[in-house]
């Protein structure tokens, strides 16, 4: 029997289905010769498209999937994420996911019962918290009110003292050029 849990709720119905999708893009640089050059383009995150049936009776669990569905994150105004357990996603290190595209429900009169579908997508996908974690270490680090002040100081040392050159310079050279005149 297949189950599927979204943080502490069982999505009941019968006949449920989990596929999951892993996407690997890439790019063909073959151009015009036959070459099997490609360019990878990440992975992205994986996709959970679940099919199931509910009972005509059990109305209430496909208001629950409904309701799941459309939960907003109050403070962040986005849908929320849930812990999924399921053998399929734990196969495929799916720890976290979200309602995406869509959610249906076809009425099957000779089953009593409605096909219900949908989409869940990966959330924080391991791919994704790496490219993260590099993006924060290549990140040029923000300057603090000492250390911007601390700069403003010596580039201003450093103006003074290149003016410092150049007076050096002009009089060097004003002085040559009299010894010149001579």
């Amino acid at each position: 029997m297949i189950t599927l849990i979204l943080n502490d709720t069982k999505i009941s119905g019968y006949g449920v289905k989990v596929t999951c999708e892993l996407a690997l893009p890439e790019e063909d640089l073959s151009g015009q010769s036959s070459s099997s050059a490609t360019a990878e383009k990440g992975f992205k995150p994986k996709r959970l498209r679940v099919a199931m049936k509910v009972k005509y009776d059990d109305a209430s669990e496909l208001a629950n999937i409904v309701s799941l569905s459309t939960a907003l994150d109050e403070d962040k105004g986005t849908r929320l994420v849930y812990n999924i357990e399921n053998q399929t996603a734990r196969a495929f290190s799916v720890r976290q996911v979200r309602f995406s595209d869509k959610v249906s429900a076809q009425e099957l009169d000779d089953d009593q019962a409605w096909s219900v579908s949908f989409v869940l997508v990966e959330h924080l996908s391991i791919p994704e918290k790496v490219e993260a974690m590099k993006l924060t270490q290549n990140e040029p680090k923000m300057a603090t009110a000492d250390t911007s002040v601390a700069s403003e100081a010596e580039n201003s040392e450093t103006s003074n003292w290149l003016e410092n050159v150049l007076k050096y310079l002009d009089s060097a050279l004003a002085d040559e050029g009299t010894r010149n005149e001579i």
